[in-house]
């Protein structure tokens, strides 16, 4: 486990206590392309509480915000210019030269103060050319929340892979004037154990 630092912990910092070692950065942009899988494909299959969190293709962030009856916040862990090394995964963004900067955003999704997802952000550089160059200046605001309120948006189908016995992840990317944005979502136990509220429109903000 990557420990956090004490010295500037919030609550909801201390309440994760260290971030776990498979949402560690350098494991994120070394992700293996074929540990993800269409939900058909998968060898364990997920709960159908845990299914309903999953596949559902409207905004995570309108659903948790419902939850939470509104107390929810995003912390930014960090934010910072990486590049992607393996080569296949680099290749779904389309063909991009391996030196290729990508936008890296990590955070903490949270209801009433409970981390409840871990989330990250890649976008190549070369997609952050006019409006969606404010993509690198969302500080706390949810990512979510400007994706589903976008006219043309489109999505990929969703990949799940199985963390751990308690975690799940899913990811998917979205397009939007055809330039990619990979949207990965880690749901924790604490999260999965709760009944999702009603499932709302695929354009939900």
């Amino acid at each position: 486990m990557s420990k956090r630092s004490p010295l500037n912990e919030s609550p909801i910092q201390a309440e994760l206590k260290t971030l776990p070692d498979w949402f560690a950065l350098d494991r994120l942009v070394h992700e293996s392309t074929g540990k993800w899988k269409a939900p058909r494909q998968l060898d364990a299959v997920p709960s159908a509480a845990c299914s309903q969190w999953l596949l559902d293709s409207g905004s995570l962030t309108a659903r948790l915000k419902l939850l939470s009856a509104g107390v929810f916040s995003v912390e930014v862990v960090d934010e910072l210019w990486a590049t992607l090394p393996d080569k296949e995964f680099r290749s779904r963004f389309g063909p991009i030269a391996p030196d290729h900067p990508f936008w890296s955003r990590r955070v903490i999704l949270s209801g009433n103060g409970e981390p409840w997802v871990l989330a990250h952000t890649l976008i190549p550089e070369h997609a952050l050319g006019g409006d969606l160059g404010q993509l690198i200046r969302l500080g706390e605001k949810p990512l979510g929340e400007y994706l589903f309120n976008q006219v043309g948006l489109t999505r990929s189908d969703i990949e799940i892979k199985r963390i751990d016995d308690q975690n799940w992840g899913r990811r998917s990317w979205f397009f939007l004037e055809s330039k990619p944005i990979l949207v990965t979502e880690y749901f924790l136990s604490s999260l999965l154990l709760k009944s999702p509220p009603p499932e709302l429109s695929a354009r939900s903000k």
